[in-house]
């Protein structure tokens, strides 16, 4: 019986690979990447796998058109399996609410296996508004500007943002009950991460000037700095397996304000960040995957002369495993763990010597252990 982990949930694996290597520019050996067969005129970003591993949800944006969809498939081994079906929700059938091109499907979010909805994802209706769309759910959220739908990784709930009381607050979703989580006049709160319990929420409270990473008591209804970096941006927070760590990029000690650099920190309010990687490229949506044993975090190092490789940072500081994946102009990577195999989905334009001026397309590789 093949077996699933989610690595998002805390579900450790034994034998882990060894993290801290002595060489700076260690790499791993085995097989490169290989390329999933969506077929799309346009570039897919931000592919992700369901809890068990038989589908793959992802996004294709269209430049000239200005417009985004969403698309579904099934996944087995490292393929694809049948052809991938474009996700419409069905009120988005009436031309007079939606038109054709202006349909936007985006920011979509697995829910947790065993739950009665599948998913959860973004709809840009015609006028602009975001509505959330959720699987076998009978109707739209459509009070305000909806968006990010993000699943409790325990449980068959999820938080996104609204505007509907200010600049943006996160709101929990639990079988059609909404109950507001934040209540900042402010500033705007988005990018929410649940730690793997269930009970708190990291996210970022973006302002003029400056965005700080927070954390967020589900149960008291309470929001404090994880990190406070004044001045500086601090985005896309990610809990570690275990629950007792966040990682999160910013820009302090950066050569500018779009570099952004690899920070991790004890989820305890006034812990001290450590900067693991002094160069890491923001991801199209979401936040870095942590692996499994908690001992890394995997991103894109920003270094385009040598292609934006895949990395994992050790947490302990020490040199980044670069992966041999054998493309370039990476992005996205998400890894989930099957049969004890990490295994990793991921955005690239391809190999070295394509055109660099091809679509993004989506790859699968099996990081060896």
């Amino acid at each position: 019986m093949r077996k699933i982990a989610n690595a998002a949930a805390g579900l450790c694996v034994a034998g882990a690979v060894g993290l801290a290597m002595t060489p700076s520019t260690a790499t791993s050996q085995g097989a490169t990447a290989v390329e999933l067969g969506t077929k799309h005129e346009g570039n897919t970003h931000y592919p992700q796998l369901s809890p068990d591993g038989s589908e793959l949800a992802y996004e294709v944006n269209y430049p000239a058109e200005k417009r985004t969809e969403l698309w579904l498939a099934g996944f087995s081994g490292r393929s694809l399996t049948g052809d991938p079906m474009m996700l419409v929700p069905e009120s988005m059938d009436a031309p007079s609410r939606y038109g054709g091109s202006k349909r936007i499907t985006h920011m979509f979010g697995w829910a947790p296996s065993g739950s009665p909805r599948k998913f959860a994802y973004t709809v840009n209706n015609s006028d602009g508004a975001q509505q959330v769309y959720i699987d076998n759910w009978s109707g739209l959220i459509d009070d305000g500007v909806n968006k990010e739908p993000t699943w409790d990784p325990s449980s068959p709930r999820f938080v996104f943002t609204s505007n509907r009381t200010g600049n943006g607050d996160l709101y929990l979703w639990d079988d059609g009950a909404e109950l507001q989580l934040t209540f900042d006049e402010t500033h705007a709160e988005i990018y929410p991460s649940w730690a793997p319990a269930g009970d708190k929420i990291a996210f970022v409270r973006a302002g003029k000037g400056e965005s700080q990473v927070m954390v967020l008591d589900v149960n008291l209804f309470s929001s404090v700095p994880l990190v406070n970096f004044s001045g500086k941006d601090s985005t896309r927070p990610s809990f570690a397996p275990a629950g007792d760590k966040v990682a999160f990029l910013s820009n302090k000690g950066t050569e500018s304000v779009m570099k952004f650099g690899l920070w991790v920190v004890d989820a305890k309010p006034g812990s001290t960040a450590r900067n693991i990687g002094p160069n890491v490229r923001v991801p199209s949506k979401g936040a870095l995957s942590w692996t499994p044993d908690g001992r890394g975090v995997i991103g894109v190092i920003d270094d385009p002369d040598q292609g934006d490789p895949i990395a994992i940072f050790p947490i302990d500081g020490g040199a980044p495993r670069v992966l041999k994946t054998g493309t370039v102009n990476n992005r996205d990577p998400r890894l989930l763990v099957v049969d004890g195999q990490w295994r990793l989905v991921f955005t690239s334009q391809g190999a070295a010597a394509e055109d660099s001026k091809t679509w993004y397309k989506i790859f699968a590789y099996d990081i060896p252990r």
